[in-house]
């Protein structure tokens, strides 16, 4: 029988409805995009071809914008925002505001066919103290009040590009659903004196029945409430509001944690496209929140429903995909 989930840090409703799943290779969206290396611009080589890199980690002393990269970060060359606008409010019947914001994309490797579940261990690990040095940088720049790290993998995923990267925006106002998930820990706080997501950690390490994977410091998961067959949330066992603030020694486990996450979806999926994103606190570094790590599938469409009603369904089962996901 399907059934209506509460999720909580959303303050919104999914469905599951295990009558209307298949098996996972019939309705896979696989990752095939273009893969067309020489009009790639974030080819080992091509530096010329993008802006100036913000940032990176070379082998050597090499000069920027060369070669001798591990990683780049680079702004993107269409941005969402850019840091050339001013953040004037326009008020009258619509409200508005200048496109103030910073739009980066980092180049996590100069091999173009090799995707984040083929890294090794420590390539993870510079990943993730990339994208931690990066939103520590952003955040101490004039107005920016959220830093949302997220990757597009695949065409279906809305990657336009098929070499590994993934993105950073900055921008002077919190997000919407960012704004919820803050003011449902804070509601929590409130009515329950904890922390939701630590509560959510100690009963799904009680009941084991949705846990994918841990190490002494992570625990991956399928979200009692996820709303895309085999999304898993990657979160810190320990109390921590702010990814900015994770101390190197969490990023060893949580390149772990990442890392054998991706690689079960691989396995199970056989390439799937997903979105990963990072919900942290915002630069208010409100300290109730739980920061924690996304990885959405998709293998499903969003259609009439769910953008009409703002109602997932889900047609697998949190539970059955744990259940597979653990077999890896």
């Amino acid at each position: 029988m399907g059934e209506l989930r509460y999720n909580y840090l959303w303050n919104t409703w999914v469905v599951v409805a295990p009558e209307r799943k298949k098996r996972p290779h019939d309705f896979v969206l696989k990752a095939d995009g273009d893969t067309d290396i020489s009009r790639c611009p974030f080819e080992y080589g091509k530096e010329h071809l993008t802006p100036a890199e913000v940032f990176a980690l070379r082998d050597d002393d090499s000069a920027p914008n060369t070669p001798g990269w591990r990683i780049r970060v680079v702004p993107n060359r269409y941005p969402a925002l850019s840091p050339s606008y001013t953040p004037v409010q326009i008020a009258n019947f619509h409200t508005s505001l200048g496109g103030y914001g910073f739009h980066e994309v980092v180049v996590e490797t100069p091999h173009h066919y090799r995707h984040l579940h083929c890294f090794s261990l420590k390539e993870v690990e510079e990943l993730l103290w990339v994208y931690r040095e990066r939103m520590r940088t952003l955040y101490a720049m004039k107005e920016i009040s959220y830093v949302l790290v997220f990757k597009n993998y695949g065409q279906w995923a809305g990657a336009s590009l098929s070499h590994p990267h993934s993105q950073i925006i900055a921008m002077p106002l919190i997000p919407p659903l960012v704004k919820t998930v803050i003011g449902q820990f804070k509601r929590f706080l409130d009515e329950e004196g904890g922390c939701y997501l630590c509560a959510e950690i100690d009963f799904e390490l009680s009941s084991q029945v949705r846990v994918v994977y841990q190490n002494p410091l992570f625990l991956v998961y399928a979200p009692f409430y996820s709303y895309s067959p085999f999304q898993i949330r990657i979160a810190p066992k320990e109390h921590l509001f702010s990814f900015a603030d994770v101390e190197d020694h969490y990023l060893k486990y949580l390149s772990d944690a990442l890392k054998t996450g991706i690689g079960r979806l691989f396995d199970v999926l056989e390439n799937p496209c997903y979105n990963l994103y990072i919900h942290t606190c915002s630069r208010a570094k409100e300290e109730f929140f739980h920061w924690y790590l996304d990885v959405i599938p998709r293998i499903t469409h969003i259609a009439g429903f769910e953008l009409g009603g703002g109602v997932f369904i889900n047609p697998v089962s949190p539970e059955q995909a744990a259940q597979l996901l653990r077999k890896r």
